[in-house]
């Protein structure tokens, strides 16, 4: 002890003093020598227990893991979750979020390594230095493997068509995974050795590697993670081909009906009130699609999987409410049902880590039908389908879910329209297009009663009406394809039949009695605003594909096509994913062969089917990421304002 000469007290030992003794020790076997080994080894205290060292020891290998992984381990998430990284900060957001992850996942991997190492050095003789040497090599090494393996089908995810065709990017990014491998098995190896060294005075050799060694190391490192990228390479994707159309000189319509139950509307039928859509189902080819009802409740997902001919597994949209992780303007689903993930969803949610959202096409990984039809080079319009924000500018006319929200608030497009230079246009005329919406939904029939329900007709027609009315006015003469979406009905069959907290086998019989009535009226005020729609012209084939909807979700969905070429009758069943290449072969696109449904042939006439033979191409490619107008506000929260009105979400 030293005596402080101003106050002359007795001053402790100093930090030198104190560290000394382990200090030279690891420096003597070749360790503190490198500034990696100087940050690990900075906790390595001859006052600190080895299982202390260990813990110290481990956060900065987890630190230095964070600052490696995290931004890299992003840029692998980017390419396999676009809908969760969409820009430049949502990257930054979530390289901290996984630096985070990966620091803590490291650093506990590297204690529960040490203090293992610590306790076996307590309980064995000297002779351990020698085992515990090769222990902590064998830690390094698979360290380093591990992260080798990862960065390397990391870099073939990424790049998932280039590989060895872009032989510079692919040599620096397995270059950069061997360095950062190697780098944090060497920080794993000297923090187990230093642990050995606090338990038992020494090891029986350095293991640390010369640097003719460390270049070997390196370079058989490079040798595996190429010959792996190799092997990872077989399965990319082609090159999407170039899609040819052979014109059929036939236009198409399709008009999307959700909540539509065929017991109800036969009833009708039969009593002369539903004259435009008996004639789509009896003058027509009709299919029964008789598909997995699995979640067939959710109609985010069930009509994604109508647009794009691909089950959810595939496109991605598991449902209408996602989460989104604060700071990313990205999204996850939430449609797992799981203990394990609603105990996620709750916690997160109680921290405020994550916000309820809703499912748009950024999750989507599947094209839609319009968006192939686009690309063939044909004229297309789409209105209100499900998961069509943000709409892309590239070449389709597509009125998002969100267009009506945008067109009512006003305000600087948040690629809720596309072409942007359309939202003026439409914004000009939205008091116009507003009152043409009224007077097509018309005066409610004089027998629906009570306040409440006739404000849901009214609501619910003017929707529909606001739908069919926006299509009209985006699609001409000369669009090749024009696709609506109209939710009315099963908005008007949830609130009356399938909202209520009360069973419906509890109601009294003349409240259940005024609700059906009530939505028995509904489907012949829809029938009513469709009857232009369901005429087609010459040269045009109108489609409908209904839906049963949130309520009678085991009632069968329909598919009806009306027009030129087109059979008469039931034609068998099919499922939802032959609709979009139906459409698309209607249309003269080739099928791709990815798509597990098929066209249906059958549905038309003996001359168009021998004229029009199914082509095929092998895939449609990934959907479009393109430039997508978004100078605006975002309007997340007025759209779940919306649908939790309509009913959708809680």
């Amino acid at each position: 002890m030293t005596v402080d000469g101003h106050s002359g007290r007795t001053a402790p030992p100093s930090d030198d003093a104190r560290v000394d003794e382990l200090r030279q020790r690891l420096r003597a076997l070749g360790y503190l020598d490198a500034g990696v080994d100087r940050f690990v080894l900075g906790p390595a205290r001859a006052s600190r227990r080895p299982w202390t060292i260990a813990l110290f020891a481990s956060i900065r290998v987890g630190a230095l893991a964070a600052l490696l992984l995290g931004p890299a381990a992003a840029i692998g998430v980017r390419a396999r979750m676009p809908s969760l990284v969409a820009g430049p900060r949502d990257a930054i957001v979530v390289a901290v979020y996984l630096g985070l992850f990966f620091g803590l996942a490291v650093a506990a991997s590297a204690f529960v390594a040490g203090a293992l190492v610590s306790l076996a050095a307590r309980q064995s003789d000297a002779s351990f230095a020698k085992r515990g040497d090769r222990l902590s090599r064998i830690a390094g090494v698979a360290v380093t493997l591990a992260c080798l393996t990862y960065f390397t089908l990391w870099w073939q995810t990424v790049v998932a068509n280039v590989g060895w065709s872009a032989p510079y990017w692919t040599i620096s990014a397995l270059a950069i995974a061997v360095a950062i491998g190697l780098l944090l098995g060497h920080a794993v190896t000297i923090m187990s050795s230093a642990i050995i060294v606090a338990a038992v005075g020494n090891v029986a050799r350095v293991p640390s590697m010369s640097w003719r060694t460390t270049i070997a190391a390196g370079l058989v490192a490079f040798g595996g993670a190429a010959l792996l990228l190799t092997w990872s390479a077989r399965a990319a994707p082609i090159d999407t081909p170039r899609l040819t159309v052979v014109p059929s000189g036939v236009r198409v319509r399709v008009i999307a009906i959700d909540g539509f139950d065929p017991a109800i509307f036969q009833d009708l039928a039969d009593h002369g009130r539903m004259p435009a859509l008996s004639s789509a189902f009896t003058q027509g080819a009709v299919v029964r699609i008789d598909e997995d009802r699995d979640r067939q409740d959710d109609p985010a997902r069930v009509w994604t999987t109508v647009a794009t001919g691909q089950p959810a597994e595939v496109h991605g949209v598991r449902g209408i409410e996602t989460r989104r992780i604060v700071g990313v303007s990205g999204s996850v689903p939430a449609a797992e049902e799981s203990p394990i993930a609603r105990a996620i969803r709750g916690t997160t949610d109680l921290v405020r880590l994550t916000r309820p959202a809703i499912a748009s096409g950024i999750e989507r990984r599947a094209k839609t039908f319009w968006e192939v039809v686009s690309d063939a080079g044909l004229r297309t319009a789409v209105v209100n389908w499900w998961a069509t924000w943000p709409a892309r500018s590239d070449g389709a006319v597509v009125l998002s879910d969100r267009a009506t929200l945008r067109l009512e608030h006003g305000g600087a497009l948040d690629a809720e329209i596309a072409p942007s230079s359309l939202y003026q246009t439409l914004r000009e005329r939205w008091p116009a297009l507003k009152q043409q919406a009224v007077e097509m939904a018309g005066p409610l029939p004089s027998v629906i009663s009570g306040d409440d329900r006739r404000a849901l007709l009214r609501r619910s027609a003017e929707l529909d009406a606001m739908q069919l009315t926006l299509a009209s006015a985006v699609s001409t003469a000369n669009t090749d394809l024009t696709a609506v979406y109209l939710p009315g009905l099963d908005i008007t069959q949830y609130a009356l039949l399938g909202s209520s907290t009360t069973p419906l086998d509890a109601l009294a019989a003349s409240d259940l009695a005024g609700r059906l009535a009530a939505l028995r009226e509904y489907y012949a005020m829809l029938d009513r605003m469709l009857a232009p729609s369901l005429a087609p012209a010459a040269g045009e084939i109108v489609i409908v594909v209904t839906e049963p909807g949130r309520v009678s979700a085991r009632t069968g969905a329909r598919m009806a096509l009306l027009g030129a070429n087109v059979s008469r009758g039931t034609i068998g069943d099919s499922d939802s994913t032959s609709v979009a290449p139906t459409i698309l072969h209607v249309l003269g696109v080739p099928i791709s062969r990815e798509l597990p449904g098929r066209a249906r042939l059958d549905l038309f006439d003996g001359e168009f089917a021998r004229r029009y033979p199914v082509r095929f191409v092998s895939t449609y490619g990934e959907p479009s990421r393109s430039n997508a107008v978004s100078e605006g506000t975002p309007l997340d929260r007025e759209m779940i304002d919306r649908l939790r009105s309509l009913g959708y979400v809680r």
